[in-house]
């Protein structure tokens, strides 16, 4: 389990590190060309970068695993459901409206922006993979038992909506579904490896807030 968490943490390293060199770059030269004005889409690409550098930060001094899900199909899901989104953004064009593309980019800024808060809580318990690493329930986690997905949820929404056709639409529905089986996943090792984890999942909603409608006895097994 170490040994393929060292490889896991080197590949996630990597691929990281050069999407947030290639959202960087092109940032750097534009804030040195122009620091007049900060625009939404700047605003937001920095926010991107921000959340892309987190989580390389998180991934190179997370904590050692205590349990890891077993089997291919849990590692395929986590991968699909981490880059699905961006495979769906190259085989779709933008869309060629200015109120569609201004409202993409307020929800693309708020879901970030909410992601770095969520990730930073998650602090050295984040991993791409099923991985029990140490049980959070304070803060957002307080809320929900995965405010990270419904952060990025609200980033893709906004990607749907840039580029918005029906199968940027099917690709977004397909990478809820991807999220959802990872979240189940992720459930099932953390209440194999925390006793607590029954008594966490009682108190707190899986994906959505209680005054939403998140109170639904949860199903057991994940």
């Amino acid at each position: 389990m170490l040994n393929e968490d060292f490889f896991g943490r080197v590949a996630i390293i990597f691929v990281m590190t050069v999407l947030a060199t290639s959202g960087a770059i092109p940032l750097f030269l534009h804030l040195r060309q122009d620091t007049s004005e900060l625009s939404l889409a700047v605003v937001t690409q920095l926010a991107s970068t921000l959340f892309l550098l987190l989580q390389l930060v998180m991934t190179i001094t997370r904590l050692p695993p205590k349990g890891t899900a077993q089997g291919i199909a849990p590692r395929l899901t986590s991968v699909a459901g981490t880059f699905m989104v961006l495979l769906a953004l190259t085989l779709t064009p933008p869309l060629q409206n200015e109120a569609a593309q201004v409202t993409a980019l307020c929800l693309v800024l708020i879901g970030t922006a909410s992601s770095i808060f969520c990730l930073y809580w998650l602090g050295r318990s984040f991993s791409l993979m099923a991985t029990a690493r140490r049980l959070v329930t304070t803060g957002p986690y307080s809320i929900v038992r995965h405010p990270l997905y419904i952060c990025e949820a609200i980033f893709v929404i906004g990607m749907i909506l840039s580029h918005l056709s029906l199968l940027m639409v099917a690709l977004g529905a397909f990478q809820f579904l991807l999220q959802y089986r990872r979240a189940r996943n992720e459930e099932a090792i953390l209440r194999q490896t925390f006793p607590e984890y029954d008594d966490y999942a009682r108190r707190v909603p899986m994906l959505l807030p209680r005054f939403l409608g998140g109170a639904i006895p949860d199903s057991g097994g994940q």
